[in-house]
């Protein structure tokens, strides 16, 4: 967990960035099916990312007037100490947190009005509704969680969006921790893994996993041999020896840090010879992109860098016709590679996705129209103490393979025959999908895979396949 001086430095950066007051809020308990079953906290990333162990129901109030970050918290009353036990005074937590003063949350709204007068106090919209509907009501602003647009003021956003995309080492060691954990995770999957199962047992390994290590889901598991179903977070289906597992699953560490990470396995420990061969270009194309990944670079050439070498695999075997640049503008690539190569990575595993593309995307940068690099959800030059993933995949999805359209405007250059075979392998629940995803670090001097420790080499997966034993 990143010490209070961290985030204490890192209060100092924002109020230094500024120029008019600024109100966080942390937001609160969530009921799940009725009033009093709340669904776990977990506090706004952004207020995470200054402040440690944030409490339900918390605001901050940053005011670079005179440099200081009022804290608000709910009372401290009997009946939550007999409901939830002791919790420090306001004056233990000013010392340990380090801010200027704590107040009662009951007093936010009259304290900013008192304190800021007539300045413009500008926040951001959160997951939490009703937090959300109150910071509006105090700045005025129009907030909404859940429109990019209305998130908060873009000159705020773009602020806030510096400072996390700047990873410092404690935030760095709070991720690879978070690696860690996840690479126990798809080891003890891998291992576990056994015809006649239901997904479900080895969710349940990997969310144990998390468990045992204070952790929870970073995002809600994928683990399933319908891989071409890009989030299928069902897990009923029992696993078959021709089946291949892929398994998208990441820690979340108390500090909010996370892992995402996938991996792709065959339930009957080796890979047959179609898997061998998709799995071997899926491969090449995500140690291509990681390779690419250097200070200055645009990630977009990092994505169609890897679509190139998809798209040449997928032209040495007979399933797209013609070079992998031309296949790659035509877009004909996206029938079996229809997402982006990644996202940017940190507090959420999508991080600061709710900011929308004005983040995500450099200036003057828009995003394609074109099926599938339309979903691509990074567009920056890669800097320094970026995180981000890099997760190709081959996917053979017969609502696109099967698409008039699509086959009309690539006739040419996808082989849909040969393409229909592997929508009918296996018993006719057809081939699925492969995808390897890694987490990565962008360097001064290049870049770090966070993940590396995590099998990918063909070999070294199989080899852990049913290794637990039965």
């Amino acid at each position: 967990m990143p010490s209070p001086a961290h985030h204490k430095a890192r209060r100092r950066q924002l109020l230094a960035a500024i120029d008019s007051p600024v109100l966080l809020m942390a937001g609160g308990w969530i009921p799940r099916n009725y009033p009093a079953n709340w669904q776990p906290f977990r506090a706004d990333s952004t207020f995470l990312f200054f402040f440690p162990e944030p409490e339900p129901n918390a605001a901050a109030l940053f005011d670079p007037k005179d440099g200081s970050v009022t804290l608000f918290l709910d009372e401290r009353t009997q009946a939550d100490a007999l409901w939830h036990g002791p919790v420090p005074g306001f004056a233990e937590v000013k010392k340990t947190v380090g801010v200027t003063a704590v107040e009662p949350r009951a007093a936010l709204k009259s304290f900013v009005a008192r304190k800021c007068g007539k300045r413009k106090v500008r926040s951001i919209a959160i997951a939490d509704p009703r937090a959300t509907a109150e910071a509006a009501a105090i700045t005025g602003a129009k907030l909404d969680f859940l429109d990019s647009a209305r998130i908060g003021d873009g000159e705020l956003l773009q602020c806030i969006a510096r400072l996390r995309n700047q990873r410092t080492e404690p935030e760095l060691a709070e991720m690879r921790q978070a690696a860690a954990v996840t690479r126990e995770a798809h080891v003890v999957a891998m291992a576990r893994t056994r015809p006649g199962i239901l997904e479900q047992e080895l969710v349940g390994h990997v969310e144990g996993t998390f468990a045992r290590h204070g952790c929870v889901p970073a995002y809600n598991t994928i683990l399933s041999v319908r891989g071409e179903v890009l989030h299928n977070h069902g897990h009923r289906n029992v696993l078959h020896a021709t089946d291949l597992v892929l398994l998208d699953a990441g820690a979340e560490l108390p500090s909010g840090y996370c892992a995402d990470v996938t991996r792709t396995w065959p339930v009957g420990g080796r890979f047959g010879a179609e898997a061998r061969d998709v799995y071997d270009v899926v491969l090449a194309a995500e140690q291509a992109a990681i390779a690419a990944v250097r200070p200055g670079v645009r990630y977009r050439d990092v994505h169609l860098l890897a679509c190139r070498v998809l798209a040449d695999g997928l032209v040495q075997m007979g399933l797209l016709r013609g070079s992998a640049d031309d296949l790659v503008t035509s877009g004909a690539h996206a029938m079996f590679f229809p997402h982006g190569t990644g996202h940017l990575l940190g507090l959420d595993v999508h991080d600061m996705e709710a900011f929308g593309d004005r983040i995500a995307y450099g200036p003057g940068r828009r995003r394609s129209e074109q099926f599938g690099t339309a979903y691509l959800r990074l567009d920056l030059d890669l800097a320094p103490g970026m995180c981000f993933t890099i997760e190709p995949g081959i996917y053979f999805v017969p609502a696109i393979l099967r698409d008039p359209a699509f086959r009309r405007q690539f006739k040419g250059q996808v082989d849909f025959a040969r393409a229909e075979r592997f929508l009918t392998m296996n018993s006719l629940r057809g081939f699925g999908g492969i995808r390897i995803e890694d987490d990565v670090l962008c360097t001064d001097s290049g870049h770090e895979v966070l993940t590396a420790a995590v099998p990918k080499e063909r070999v070294a997966v199989e080899a852990l396949v049913g290794s637990a034993g039965a």
